[in-house]
């Protein structure tokens, strides 16, 4: 059967056509209706009029990058926080962070390509490819610590001053990029937008943990490690919250879970200021 979606930004089921009626066969309705509120909890981006045609008959990707996300950040961070005596900056976690944060991410990326997310698209593009970068920094192989350390040891180089001054420019970019996607949150609901918030302080605390022990100030160097641990724990939980809204709204379970919806109140904004 076939759907479509009207200018109200809902989709409808068309009607059943003379033929399967004649046949003797009852179409079952397999479209649902989705108000913008629901699109923007289920997709994590504004609802268009203009929606791609493949997106009423393919599945919805976002869980994908929020699976591959949590399953990445929530190890991480107890590293960071130094949990259990975790140590090593996450390089023992340089396979999850290569196959489950920075490829599902990647592939969710170019899924929401296809059915017309540009804001999700770029979102989980960028930050599968940050992984990507972070885990390669740890790998010999693309020899990016090693040139840091006399002894041409990736370990050692990782922990050399110049690597660690040099990296931080990098964390500070990216907390940069998460202030971006902050702003552009607002547009959609609260968690999203405090995920943001925390990822935001996570690479500020990390390039302030850089900086100060690549300086030699381990202990408030430390310090900003574990901070940067603790809001990456944060993000990875609202992360798991946001994941298990959209599952349950995939398969229809029968519980409302808020996301703090900020469509309705940029629309309100936008109605007030044609009025006047």
């Amino acid at each position: 059967m076939d759907s479509d979606i009207s200018q109200n930004g809902e989709t409808k089921a068309a009607f059943p056509n003379r033929e399967s009626t004649l046949n003797g066969l009852t179409p079952v309705p397999t479209s649902v209706t989705l108000s913008a509120e629901q699109f923007e909890r289920l997709y994590l981006s504004p609802m268009t009029v203009r929606q791609s045609s493949l997106a009423k008959k393919v599945g919805n990707p976002t869980p994908l990058a929020l699976g591959g996300f949590v399953i990445t950040t929530t190890p991480l961070a107890c590293c960071l926080m130094a949990w259990r005596g975790a140590s090593g900056n996450g390089v023992a976690f340089i396979g999850p962070i290569i196959f489950l944060g920075g490829l599902l991410l990647l592939i969710t990326s170019i899924l929401e390509f296809i059915i017309g997310n540009t804001f999700p698209c770029v979102v989980f593009g960028t930050i599968g490819g940050f992984w990507f970068a972070f885990a390669a920094t740890m790998i010999p192989v693309f020899n990016a610590a090693a040139p840091y350390s006399s002894t041409s040891d990736t370990a050692a180089g990782l922990a050399s001053e110049g690597f660690m001054n040099t990296y931080a420019f990098l964390f500070i970019t990216m907390a940069v990029l998460m202030l971006i996607f902050m702003i552009c949150a607002t547009r959609i609901n609260v968690v999203y937008t405090l995920i943001f918030l925390s990822l935001l302080l996570v690479f500020l605390l990390l390039s302030a943990a850089y900086w100060q022990l690549g300086q030699g100030n381990a202990a408030i160097g430390d310090r900003c490690v574990k901070g940067a641990g603790a809001s990456l724990f944060v993000a990875s939980l609202l992360g798991f919250y946001l994941l298990i809204v959209q599952l349950f709204e995939s398969i229809g379970f029968p519980c409302f879970l808020p996301v703090g919806d900020l469509a309705a109140l940029w629309t309100r904004k936008q109605a007030k200021a044609r009025r006047y």
